[in-house]
């Protein structure tokens, strides 16, 4: 006979991992000199939100800020990444003059926790599954590592990563138009997230034609999430173009490192070098010190071991009930935005692990809830301890980098 699991007994398994994670933040910020609730050097959001209380949509004095990766427009400075992690900074700034930016992406991390979970639960998952899941696509990834640090780059993607995975668990949990809504404003965080929104939108109106519904009543019952697209688009586009005079530029076209480069910021050339680097492997040392690339990453699955699993699981379940669903949702979504990453210049230049990979992490997890799961191995539980190892280790390492 199975258990019944009640609300209380999902409540008590949340908060005995988050508060453990809550832990583990202000330990490691202890070790980098109480940073927790310090607005980091590089948060280039913070910085927008004090100009748009200026009333400005550029950088006033963006020519001092040498060490941000600013756009330059006609003679002026911009910030060079989508807006939404700058509105989510604008309270802050604006009642205390700074943003806590370690601390938020900290937050946005524990948030993707909670929405992994709660996916698992709204399929009908045990509690102890539901954390192990949650940390397995958290705190076993790169996502662990780089949500230590609140510079402009991690605080976009760790935003990112919350939003989409609570865009999967709208999904699960049946709330097409809140999943929608979500993914669209993941876009204003990475904007190959449209290829998550699109993603959706296609399995929507799948699922509508599999329960016998015409197209156009699923299409008017996504008519609130589809309005919401819209307007978050339309917002984007418009702020896009009151910078740059074109509604698809958020800014990095603008950069110096691509303005100066031969073929700017996305180009067939980089694609096979770009992907080659995503399997560069460690070495040991005669004295079995670990040696690794610290620039535009390194095998990707060792800090990432949970794409070993999905890859096992995916090709397992094909003929399962829902598996070649899961098989061309989930993987066409992974080598879509792989591929869209690989076009780009970098790989995220300077880090521990793959970083960039952390963005196909929702198209794993869609994968992993469409088909029922069983149980994780002895294998699986292994490589999970061995991912939160790992990226403890380079949080670590990386901070005696950057003291040293």
């Amino acid at each position: 006979m199975n258990p019944v699991f009640s609300r209380r007994d999902y409540g008590k398994s949340l908060v005995f991992v988050l508060s453990l994670l809550a832990v583990g933040y202000l330990l490691y910020h202890t070790l980098a000199g109480g940073t927790l609730l310090t607005q980091n050097v590089y948060d280039s959001y913070a910085l927008q939100a004090q100009n748009w209380l200026h009333g400005r949509i550029d950088i006033e004095n963006g020519v001092s800020y040498t060490w941000l990766e600013l756009a330059i427009y006609q003679g002026r400075y911009y910030l060079s990444f989508p807006p939404l992690p700058s509105l989510c900074s604008l309270p802050f700034v604006w009642l205390f003059g700074s943003s806590p930016s370690n601390l938020l992406i900290a937050l946005w991390a524990m948030g993707g926790f909670v929405c992994v979970f709660g996916c698992f639960h709204a399929k009908g998952y045990p509690p102890h599954l539901c954390a192990f899941w949650g940390f397995f696509f958290t705190y076993a990834t790169n996502l662990a590592e780089f949500s230590r640090s609140g510079g402009v780059w991690f605080q976009a993607q760790a935003l990112h990563f919350f939003l989409c995975m609570g865009a999967l668990w709208a999904l699960c949990a049946g709330r097409r138009n809140l999943c929608l809504a979500l993914f669209a404003l993941a876009v204003g965080c990475r904007p190959f997230a449209a290829v998550y929104l699109l993603a959706a939108g296609v399995y929507f109106l799948w699922q509508g034609k599999r329960q016998g519904a015409r197209f156009w009543q699923t299409l008017r019952g996504l008519c609130p999430g589809i309005l919401a697209v819209l307007a978050v688009a339309g917002a984007m586009m418009a702020y896009n173009q009151a910078r740059f005079g074109n509604p698809l530029e958020f800014g990095h076209n603008y950069l110096p490192e691509f303005t100066q480069s031969q073929y700017g910021q996305f180009h067939f050339s980089y694609f096979l070098p770009n992907l080659l680097q995503l399997f560069r492997l460690p070495s040991l040392t005669p004295s079995l010190a670990v040696e690794f690339p610290l620039f535009n990453g390194f095998l990707f699955f060792a800090v990432n071991p949970v794409f070993i699993v999905w890859a096992v699981r995916l090709f397992r379940q094909r003929r399962a009930e829902n598996g070649r669903l899961a098989l061309v949702f989930s993987l066409g979504s992974f080598l879509a935005v792989l591929a869209a990453l690989c076009l780009h210049k970098t790989m995220g230049g300077w880090q521990f692990g793959a970083r960039y990979t952390v963005d196909l992490l929702p198209a794993c997890l869609l994968g992993l809830c469409l088909v029922r799961q069983p149980p994780p191995s002895q294998w699986e539980r292994w490589l999970c301890a061995f991912g939160g190892m790992v990226n403890v280790f380079g949080a670590v390492y990386m901070l005696l980098q950057e003291m040293g």
